[in-house]
């Protein structure tokens, strides 16, 4: 895999990844399509933490491919990888923002990210009879956001 050295690569040769990965998905290649797509989580990942203006594109393109990967690791059957996929996508954003170096104008989009990926997870697992374990990280998704930024707990995962 290359490595750009700037963001407008990284979201260049995410597209390129995503654009190849969906053939694959749509011809019913999922084997190939979860290869790619998971070509693109690696690829965007590491940009999570720089500091860039694209911040928000990030957070969410990461989120996309997570749940790319995530859904079609399901279609091939691998239900451990598609669990591992939609958790990450999760506990990835609440790490980024339980750290204090987060530019508080990013705030709200990375809890808006969170709320999305929770339910996300949350479908997959009920869908997985996990019901408790969904619970679980529910509560423990409130507790590191109410740690960090009290006053954005309020409704963040009710449905």
């Amino acid at each position: 895999m290359k490595h750009p050295k700037n963001i407008q690569d990284v979201l260049t040769l995410w597209e390129s990844y995503t654009l190849k990965a969906n053939e694959f998905y749509h011809r019913g290649e999922f084997k190939q399509a979860t290869r790619v797509f998971s070509k693109t989580v690696d690829l965007i990942e590491p940009w999570l933490q720089k500091e860039t203006r694209e911040l928000h594109r990030v957070m969410h393109l990461f989120v996309l491919s997570c749940h790319n990967t995530a859904h079609s690791s399901y279609q091939m059957g691998r239900k451990k990888e598609a669990e591992f996929y939609y958790s990450h996508a999760h506990f990835r954003l609440l790490s980024l923002v339980s750290q204090p170096k987060l530019p508080s104008k990013f705030l709200e989009q990375a809890v808006n990210e969170i709320k999305s990926t929770f339910k996300q997870l949350k479908a997959y697992l009920d869908s997985m009879n996990k019901k408790q374990l969904a619970g679980n990280i529910q509560e423990e998704s409130m507790r590191v956001i109410r740690a960090s930024y009290m006053h954005y707990v309020e409704d963040v995962f009710m449905a």
